[in-house]
């Protein structure tokens, strides 16, 4: 199999990839849940977003701390938007679970990979009020993956979907394989 040229395309059918293995590998312990894993989730309320410089104001978060360095900014910037998702570096065949920030315009504002190493993010922009609530619920920086104080993904969301009312209306729809349609629940 060749890796796709194009960033996006690498990442999404790294994204589809993952949630086929994980669709499979759960399909009985997931039975009826909306998304059998975090890659699906991606897959039905993701969005595109931008790679940016990182503002020259900011001062980068260390290594493995986005989703509290992206929380960070959230609260300190009252123009950012928190999301998280999946981003592809220019080393990884694979995009890796991530948290950054987005202007309104969906310009990324990545805290914690030195500025331009990220080439394709796709994620969810969530809501101040509903990342708040689902951190303080899982007691862990990440809402609805795994980072290193909660080890497990967001359950109730895998099961359940995402409300309405979590998700900020930012960056590109996700391109659509040839043939697949898009159909809302």
């Amino acid at each position: 199999m060749s890796t796709p040229a194009d960033p996006v395309a690498q990442l999404l059918a790294g994204i589809r990839a993952q949630a086929q293995m994980w669709a499979s590998a759960h399909a009985a312990a997931r039975a009826g849940w909306r998304h059998a894993s975090f890659p699906a989730l991606l897959l039905e309320h993701g969005r595109l977003f931008t790679p940016a410089p990182r503002p020259a104001h900011l001062i980068p978060g260390a290594p493995g701390s986005c989703f509290a360095s992206a929380t960070r900014l959230a609260e300190t910037h009252e123009t950012l938007i928190y999301v998280e998702g999946m981003a592809l570096t220019g080393s990884e065949p694979l995009g890796f679970d991530h948290a950054w920030c987005v202007d309104a315009d969906g310009r990324v504002v990545d805290s914690t990979l030195p500025d331009g190493y990220g080439r394709a993010y796709v994620g969810v922009p969530l809501t101040d009020a509903y990342r708040r609530s689902q951190q303080a619920a899982r007691a862990t920086d990440a809402v609805l993956t795994v980072d290193r104080v909660g080890w497990s993904d967001n359950a109730a969301v895998l099961q359940h979907g995402l409300p309405a009312a979590a998700i900020c209306d930012l960056g590109q729809r996700l391109p659509r394989p040839a043939g697949e349609t898009d159909v809302c629940r």
